[in-house]
């Protein structure tokens, strides 16, 4: 049995699921990295290699305030990095964020400054850059939209595991554009492994700035930032195809998930599937593997209106 020294030793090497029960009668095979299996979430492999590099280099040194501007997994993997290793942590986050995000990131010691909801993460990005800029020395932005190492940490452990896990045959990989870290990433690595794989994003529906769209107000926390960040641009060469996702049709996913596969996610997780769902029905993926990610866990979600209800709660007298 496995006895560890740090937290970050469990991040990686996740299992992949075969989601045969969700899609029973698919003429292709839908698989999903189960990134939820980190100890928080997706979002720990790019910390921990940011994190990690940034001591390498002495841009950051144990007392230095970690600050960054997120809707909520790349926070936690922060604070919780912070919390192993002596940071202080600053988020700054869209008030629009579900209470246990608030709740995890209170608990690992971080402090928490709510910006206003109509202006996303972009507006809270814009609030912690000039965080930074007036504690020059004492507090160090992580970047998370814009730094390189973000999709780094995916091309060199995501990106290989799931090519380990499918022996390399892999036809699709649908990824969700948050940071847009996972995407550059994962584009680079599986377009020189094989450029015929097509890397397949997803948006909100309601806020498809990506796509040019202009940024309106959506429920799927963890994508659709609000702008168009330079992780996307580094890799938009590499995009095969982009699609925009409905709350309503993630938030549907989403709870098939739990009822049939006894997988309790979170919203971009059943956004990647109803993706990959879309793709699995065509003729042109008959037989072929198509490959998403479950992000995170769902219990960070339980207060978001709508998506986990407690409608069917009995009094046994």
């Amino acid at each position: 049995m496995q006895v560890i020294d740090d937290i970050g030793e469990l991040v990686g090497r996740t299992p992949m699921l075969r989601c045969h029960k969700l899609f029973p009668d698919s003429p292709a095979t839908v698989l999903a990295k189960l990134e939820l299996t980190n100890p928080m979430s997706v979002k720990d492999r790019p910390i921990k290699h940011i994190i990690g590099k940034a001591l390498a280099s002495g841009a950051i040194v144990p007392g230095t305030e970690l600050v960054e501007a997120s809707s909520g997994n790349t926070a936690i993997a922060i604070a919780m990095f912070g919390a192993a290793h002596g940071f202080p942590v600053r988020i700054f986050m869209s008030e629009l964020c579900s209470v246990e995000r608030f709740q995890i990131l209170n608990a690992f010691g971080a402090t928490v400054a709510l910006t206003p909801g109509v202006e996303h993460t972009k507006g809270a990005r814009a609030r912690a850059i000039a965080y930074c800029a007036a504690r020059p020395g004492q507090a160090w932005f992580v970047n998370q939209h814009s730094n390189p190492d973000n999709g780094e940490a995916h091309e060199l452990t995501t990106g290989p595991e799931i090519w380990e896990q499918t022996e390399g045959k892999l036809d699709a990989m649908v990824i969700g554009l948050g940071t847009s870290g996972t995407f550059e990433g994962l584009s680079r690595y599986f377009k020189r492994q094989n450029p015929d794989i097509e890397i397949v994003a997803f948006e909100p529906a309601a806020s498809p700035v990506y796509g040019g769209g202009a940024m309106g107000k959506h429920r799927l926390i963890g994508i659709g930032p609000g702008f168009v960040t330079d992780n996307f641009e580094r890799g938009r060469a590499r995009l095969d195809a982009l699609f925009t996702v409905s709350d309503d049709d993630a938030f549907a996913m989403t709870k098939r998930l739990a009822r049939t596969e006894g997988v309790l996610a979170g919203v971009t997780s059943g956004a990647a599937l109803w993706v990959a769902g879309q793709l699995a029905q065509r003729e042109a993926y008959r037989g072929k593997t198509i490959c998403c990610i479950i992000c995170d866990s769902g219990e960070r979600y339980l207060s978001v209106d709508g998506l986990f209800p407690a409608d069917n709660v009995v009094r046994q007298d």
